[in-house]
């Protein structure tokens, strides 16, 4: 009886996630959105925001249960196989996106020195798991101890596969024009994409040893990312700004 009882939650969340993987394959005519970043950039964000947009054009509103139906999480993006009309979510490289057609991806960008310190105060607010875990799904080692002294994170090569990638559409978005590029979204992605009202983010408390050498590290990063439009679909030449 233990055994059933134990395994029993696990059979039911299987039987859930089947459904839901049948709701979704009948649904048509709408390209699958990746939403990817190099991490603390406002990927969560776009994520919902598109999510519920899609849940509405596809089901006529967004509840509870159409915005499951609409979404998923995939850190990992080589297994999966991409359905129409569901927007995921990925830290991921976009390596393989080049599925044969019905795909497309968003790629949100900031401050590297920002998303840098908010990782560092992260670790503070939700511990090391939760640190170690985002490395993961960065596809990097751990080397936390090293993120005042080098691009662990390794912000600047997701930024040159993302941003060079023409295998597939990708709308690249630094994280402070949002709001000014809701339209641009919107058609993107062929559904009416509405963004919560901006809230101004919390600095980040660091040692002022640390943050000297954190700006040693990550300006020459952020320098390159100021050279980039606010918006703009992937393509190489933006890859060769930030390399």
């Amino acid at each position: 009886m233990a055994d059933v009882a134990v395994n029993a939650p696990s059979l039911a969340r299987r039987m859930k996630l089947s459904i839901k993987r049948r709701v979704q394959s009948l649904r048509k005519g709408q390209d699958a959105i990746v939403v990817a970043s190099f991490g603390r950039a406002g990927s969560t964000l776009i994520y919902t925001a598109v999510t519920e947009a899609m849940a509405r054009a596809q089901y006529g509103r967004c509840t509870r249960l159409t915005r499951r139906l609409s979404q998923d999480d995939d850190f990992d993006l080589p297994p999966t196989r991409f359905r129409s009309g569901v927007v995921y979510k990925t830290h991921d490289y976009p390596t393989f996106l080049d599925s044969p057609g019905g795909v497309r991806g968003i790629f949100l960008f900031g401050s590297a020195l920002d998303a840098a310190l908010s990782v560092h105060a992260q670790k503070d607010l939700r511990g090391e798991d939760w640190v170690q875990r985002h490395f993961d799904h960065l596809r990097r080692p751990y080397r936390y101890d090293d993120i005042f002294k080098e691009d662990v994170l390794g912000f600047r090569e997701q930024c040159i596969s993302w941003m060079g990638y023409d295998k597939v559409p990708i709308l690249c978005l630094r994280y402070e024009d949002l709001w000014d590029s809701v339209d641009q979204i919107s058609k993107f992605c062929g559904v009416e994409v509405t963004l919560p009202e901006r809230r101004a983010r919390k600095s980040k408390d660091v040692l002022s040893e640390n943050m000297l050498a954190t700006q040693q590290v990550y300006g020459p990063i952020d320098a390159a990312l100021a050279r980039l439009p606010g918006a703009f679909i992937a393509a190489p030449k933006y890859a060769d700004i930030m390399r």
